[in-house]
This record gives structure tokens, sequence and C-alpha cells, in this order.
């Protein structure tokens, strides 16, 4: 019962919340649906325009705001000791931005094409990012950030060989440990509940990582320094993903890990690697929804909803810019994490 009284506020507001999500059968109806313009109109409430000639950008940033004001809003009807995981998610979406900026400044992305593929963020305003990309230098945008630990982290990765690749992963490597260690909380459900969800999504972008290492032919060495230093339930399978020199290889270690799963309906030898990705995130979602099925009095219930929202912006951007590009229906309706869940 003292869970409940600590949650009892929280719960409510998560599950009035998740009432909201836009169901698949919705997100199929936009994507067979007019123009981009009614599209946006539909999913903004009509607080955003969008003419023939627009840029996205205000859109995405529209709905990247809305998931931040309702992590606040979570996070306020949190026990305390629950808050700080919570506003993590809120920094996700900074990093997000972050990452984009130096990306496109180590590829030399002309400014105009790199802020049509970033959503402005928190401090990361649209005129603050045109003025760091267009200043090609990532040590500016580090400046830019409040947490000190993380520039203290990041500055080394910045001048080191392959600079923007390590400080790419050393921004996910930070903030994903980061999150990890939050979830280290005193009520041992919320610990258990936490941990499950955040640990299996760390295991997929570490799973992921070596898929995309292997792509671009990194050896094992630099491999490993890219992953997220957090091993939930890899265990073994994480040492041979990375010393793994070819993408089959990769799928047979990855048949022997409980992320298996994700491929029942499929053959893994003939996935590619942008399947996996899609797979190993649609199997997360379900996790996130299984959380539902339990006691509402904890904190992964929040977690959950929060991570669904993030798949949920995932598609939305899919249906947004794939109409804005003439991409056929069906490609966009395959690339949706959260359909058929």
């Amino acid at each position: 019962m003292a869970g409940a009284g600590r949650y009892a506020e929280l719960a409510a507001a998560v599950h009035s919340f998740k009432a909201e999500l836009i169901r698949p059968s919705q997100i199929e109806r936009l994507v067979e649906s007019g123009s981009v313009s009614e599209i946006v109109g539909a999913l903004t409430k009509g607080q955003v325009t969008f003419g023939e000639e627009s840029d996205l950008n205000p859109v995405e940033a529209f709905l990247v705001e809305k998931v931040v004001e309702l992590t606040n809003r979570l996070a306020s009807y949190a026990p305390h000791d629950s808050r700080s995981l919570i506003r993590l998610f809120s920094t996700g979406y900074e990093l997000r931005c972050l990452k984009e900026i130096i990306r496109s400044i180590a590829d030399q992305i002309p400014p105009d094409d790199a802020l049509r593929h970033l959503v402005p963020t928190g401090e990361f305003t649209q005129e603050r990012c045109k003025e760091l990309i267009e200043a090609r230098n990532s040590n500016r945008a580090v400046e830019m950030i409040r947490d000190e630990a993380l520039k203290d982290f990041l500055v080394p990765r910045l001048t080191a060989e392959r600079s923007g690749i390590a400080a790419l992963s050393a921004i996910d490597q930070y903030y994903y440990t980061r999150l990890w260690r939050a979830s280290n909380l005193p009520d041992p459900l919320d610990a258990q509940l936490a941990r499950l969800l955040i640990g299996e999504l760390i295991d997929n972008l570490n799973i992921l990582l070596c898929f995309r290492a292997r792509v671009i032919g990194l050896d094992a060495k630099a491999t490993a320094d890219l992953l997220i230093p957090v091993n939930y339930a890899l265990d073994r399978s994480l040492t041979e993903l990375t010393e793994s020199t070819s993408v089959q290889n990769l799928t047979r270690v990855l048949e022997k890990t409980r992320y298996a799963k994700a491929f029942e309906t499929s053959s893994l030898s003939s996935t590619k690697a942008s399947d996996v990705e899609l797979r190993l995130y649609r199997n997360h979602a379900i996790a996130c929804l299984d959380a539902f099925a339990g006691s509402p009095f904890n904190v992964g219930l929040a977690l959950a909803l929060l991570f669904l929202k993030n798949y949920e912006l995932h598609d939305l951007f899919c249906v947004i810019n794939g109409r804005a590009n003439n991409v056929p229906v069906e490609h966009i309706l395959a690339s949706l994490i959260l359909r058929g869940l």
C-alpha cells in the first residue's frame, strides 16, 4: 500500500497520457490520407501550419517539445527519488540534437542541408544550431552543454582520430550509462522494472553498433571502444558480437541471445542491418507495452510510456518526411516501429 500511495498520482497521469498514444490504425490513416499539410494540422491540432514549400523542422520541434513537456509533467507527479531518472528523458532529446550538430560538422554538410536533419531542442535553438554548424567548430557546440561532466568526457574525443565517430559514441556512452545508473532506485520493484526497460534498450543499441561497425569496417578493438559500457543480458555474447568479422557471424551470435525472439517471424540469417534495428526496437516496444500488465504503482510505467512516445515520434517523423518526399505508402508503413503491435 505504501507503493500505491507514493505512485497514485503518477499512475493516474500515466494511464491518462497512455490513452493519448496514437494507435497504429490512426497512423495508417495518416499515411493514406491527404496532403502533408493535413497531416501536420491533425498532429499539431492546427498550432503549426505547413505550406507547400515549408520546412519540416518547426513541425518536428513542436512534436518533440510536446514529449519534453510530458516528461516534465510526469517527473512532477513522481516520488522524489524517481524524478531525476524521468527528467533524463528530456536530456536525451537535447543530446540527440547535439549529436546531429557534431555529425554535420564532421561530415562538412552544408548548413541548410544539416538543419533539415536535426530537431532544435532545449538550449539548441534553430538560430543557435545554424550558428554552430556554420562555425564548423565542434568545441563551441560542446561548450553550450550545461553538464560539466559531459564536457570533460567529450573534449578529449573531439581531438582524437576519427573524432566525429568518437564524439558521437561518447555522447551515447555518457547518456545511457547515466540513465542506467539512475535506474538503481531504492525501491526494489522500481529498480527491477527500470533496469529491464533501460537494460534491454542498451543491449539493443550495442547490438546495432556492432552491425554498423562491420558495415564500415571497424576492427574488434575500435568497435569495443564505441560500445555503451553496460551489459544487461548479453553476457559473453557481447564480446562475441564485438569480435565477429561479418554480418553473418553477427546474426549467428544474436540467435543465441534472448533478443532472437525479435526475429521469430523471419529468417535472421537473411536480415539486413536496417531490419535488425527495426525488429529490435519493435521488440523493446512490446516490452514497454507488457509493463502495463503489472502493478501500476511503480516508475516502470512512466518509463515505458516515455519510450513508447519516443517510438511514436519516430513513426510520425517517418510519416511526415515520407509523405513530403513522395515515398511510396508501403515503404512508409514498413518503416514504422509501432505498427501492428
